[in-house]
């Protein structure tokens, strides 16, 4: 009994650390999106993106290369022609495992199809990813661009149909979005990029929520290089106050639903745009990230 009263102490405090939640991880928000690599050296990321509270990881869903042959059937998701990605099934399986939800961006365009084929190539892929409720449509590469609007409106109809909680990011770097009837193609999210030399303002935010005719605002790609070889270049420090200050900016802001920041690590031969360093080293931008 006694040994017990000594010991006591010292239980109630460790299962007070134990009941302390980690500070050093952030607290996930749904503001916060990234792209970035699945996994490095075999390895997932996705824990990484969890400490960094990630809420949504964005990755491409390229059209051209699942359906490089016309399908007999092309709404079914199980037509022999179509070559799914793992990388989307590991990213979904990982995200999951990590509480972390998955947009995908519909992109590219096989050399058979026509602007008309679009919808059904989309009602087959929100078949195949059940688990997926944000989708892109087009991130300037979806040609020709006059096809753009129609391929939108029928995405949207497409996705809707196949679940009402979908919603749909539209624009993404494409500027003609007028129907033939005048009208704009549907969308719920405006998708633009206010990737800069400046962090966004409030004026620049108004001016942006005036392109998207009142639609909520889905900013990426943002892109900051800290090396020569893009259009501008950052320090290091900048980078990160850059980010810092575009959290600070949209945090309570209802109508920005997330910042999606395009890459985690610094890719050798390319702008270094990274939250982390070519060695994997932490840059500040990553605390401030993971801050915001």
């Amino acid at each position: 009994m006694r040994m017990m009263r000594r010991l006591l102490p010292f239980l109630l405090l460790s299962l007070a650390v134990l009941l302390v939640p980690d500070a050093a991880q952030a607290k996930k928000s749904q503001k916060k999106a990234i792209w970035g690599p699945i996994e490095i050296d075999g390895e997932s990321q996705f824990p990484v993106y969890k400490d960094l509270g990630v809420g949504t990881y964005q990755m491409l869903l390229e059209w051209d290369q699942v359906g490089v042959l016309k399908p007999l059937d092309p709404k079914d998701p199980e037509d022999a022609s179509y070559e799914w990605s793992e990388e989307i099934d590991t990213a979904i399986s990982e995200a999951r495992r990590n509480n972390i939800k998955v947009a995908l961006s519909i992109t590219g365009r096989p050399k058979w199809a026509k602007a008309k084929d679009f919808k059904n190539f989309v009602t087959a892929a929100a078949k195949r990813y059940k688990s997926v409720r944000t989708w892109a449509i087009g991130d300037g590469k979806i040609s020709p661009a006059k096809d753009y609007p129609r391929m939108l409106d029928d995405a949207y109809a497409a996705l809707k149909a196949a679940n009402k909680s979908n919603k749909v990011i539209g624009g993404n770097g494409n500027t003609r979005l007028k129907l033939a009837n005048g009208k704009t193609a549907r969308m719920d999210y405006f998708g633009t990029d206010p990737s800069g030399r400046k962090a966004p303002t409030k004026s620049s935010l108004n001016k942006l929520k005036k392109q998207a005719g009142g639609h909520k605002l889905w900013l990426s790609p943002v892109s900051l290089p800290t090396s020569e070889g893009a259009s501008f270049r950052l320090t290091r420090s900048a980078q990160a106050n850059w980010i810092k200050s575009a959290f600070r900016l949209i945090k309570s802001d209802s109508d920005v639903v997330a910042l999606s920041y395009r890459k985690l690590k610094d890719e050798l031969g390319a702008p270094f745009t990274g939250l982390l360093d070519s060695d994997g080293e932490k840059k500040p931008s990553y605390n401030a990230y993971k801050q915001g």
